[in-house]
């Protein structure tokens, strides 16, 4: 994977914010949104969240997630397999604090309620097409009559680690 598609990637995640996090319970897979911080020297994604909840439960039992990010507007997509796991590090809760976690969480970030999930990615793949619908309902009509196939953006597929 080349420095710029690993900053073209962390620039998609930073430009849409929210994910969905996916773990799996007993049974099914699980999504909900989650606002996480990227670290892009690590690349680690890290999140805060309250304890004991679904989600944690669900990351003790089966470390295995999923990360979704999704920007249709801008036509941008993200998926991201890895591990994530609980951190209970007040440096680190400290670092992620922001003035919505009290309101969310409803506690101080002291609280041992409190606690942070660290996403570290393996696998990677984005979408992007940042061409405007016109140009990219011409490049679908131009296939149709030249038989080629469209050019519709990017995709790649990335090892993380």
């Amino acid at each position: 994977m080349s420095a710029y598609d690993r900053e073209e990637l962390y620039d998609m995640i930073d430009d849409v914010g929210t994910a969905m996090l996916v773990t799996e319970n007993e049974y099914d897979l699980r999504s909900r949104p989650i606002k996480g911080k990227l670290y892009r020297d690590s690349g680690e994604i890290w999140f805060l969240t309250e304890t004991p909840s679904d989600k944690t439960a669900e990351i003790g039992a089966d470390k295995q997630s999923n990360l979704t990010y999704a920007c249709p507007e801008k036509e941008t997509y993200v998926s991201m397999s890895g591990h994530a796991a609980i951190c209970r590090d007040a440096d680190k809760i400290d670092d992620l604090w922001e003035p919505w976690a009290e309101a969310w969480l409803k506690c101080d970030k002291d609280d041992p309620k409190v606690a942070a999930i660290c996403f570290i990615p393996e696998i990677a793949e984005y979408w992007s097409s940042p061409e405007s619908a016109l140009v990219q309902t011409w490049e679908l009509a131009k296939a149709k009559i030249t038989g080629k196939k469209p050019e519709m953006g990017d995709n790649k597929t990335m090892i993380m680690s």
